[in-house]
């Protein structure tokens, strides 16, 4: 599979995993944060199977099975045997779960988890980000649910999303995702995987105004990950990262530091 990827910075490996909306990819996801990172840490950020401007594929048999295999290809391929991992959104909750399997597919040293993981509602928010039509407008509501200021809703950021997510392929790889013959539970939930199990250090991060969830659930997922670390930002979405990227690279790269420092 063709991958496109974004790469910075030397010493220990930190990979970033983009969210799934439509139109999303690592640029869109990490632009506020690999160059900060790449000053202290080796920094991957790939866009993903069915996304970017990566091969747009789907398995419609385990596209989870497919996205795991396709990271931890990409990880062998450049000789990265273990790594820091950052997920926003989907990716968070892909990420755990990778950890919790035995044994896992990646060799993850710890999770930064962005608004990923826990119960996720099938609310007005939910169906507004899954009930896509492709036009610049929808797109505008899409990123009002993701964001809490104005400014990510501009006019050009509107467009800069919009033409993403009408790229060859991207509307059908993303929009696949959500097919589930009537009956059939969808393959993946991150909220299904068995969290008592995961051991690696974890830091989650959310945002207090997240409308893709019900408000304490950062604080539960954080009861349920034992050891684990909890930043919620205020005045704030589904993107921290990115409405307070300088708090949020701090945070980051203190708790990579010290993981980093803890002995093997």
């Amino acid at each position: 599979m063709r991958t496109h990827y974004l790469e910075g910075g030397s010493g220990e490996p930190v990979v970033l995993l983009h969210s799934a909306e439509f139109g999303a990819r690592a640029e869109f996801s990490w632009r506020e944060t690999l160059g900060t990172l790449a000053l202290h840490f080796h920094v991957l950020a790939p866009d993903m199977v069915g996304f970017g401007r990566t091969d747009k594929l789907f398995s419609f048999t385990d596209q989870w099975t497919l996205r795991v295999q396709h990271i931890g290809s990409f990880l062998d391929l450049l000789g990265i045997p273990a790594a820091h991992f950052i997920g926003s959104s989907f990716s968070g909750g892909l990420i755990q779960r990778v950890a919790t399997l035995q044994p896992p597919r990646w060799n993850i040293l710890s999770i930064i988890s962005v608004s990923g993981g826990g119960y996720a509602p099938d609310n007005a928010a939910r169906q507004t980000l899954n009930n896509y039509d492709g036009s610049r407008e929808q797109m505008r509501e899409i990123l009002k649910v993701l964001f809490w200021e104005e400014r990510w809703w501009a006019d050009e950021v509107v467009e800069e999303r919009w033409r993403a997510s009408i790229e060859p392929g991207a509307w059908e790889a993303v929009a696949a995702a959500r097919f589930a013959r009537p009956g059939v539970e969808k393959p993946f939930r991150s909220d299904a995987a068995d969290l008592a199990s995961l051991r690696c250090p974890v830091l989650i991060v959310g945002g207090e105004g997240d409308l893709l969830r019900e408000p304490g659930c950062w604080q539960e997922l954080h009861r349920q990950i034992a050891g684990s670390e909890l930043h919620i930002f205020p005045r704030a979405r589904h993107m921290p990262h990115l409405e307070h990227p300088e708090e949020f690279n701090r945070i980051a790269i203190d708790f990579l530091k010290r993981q980093s420092a803890k002995p093997t």
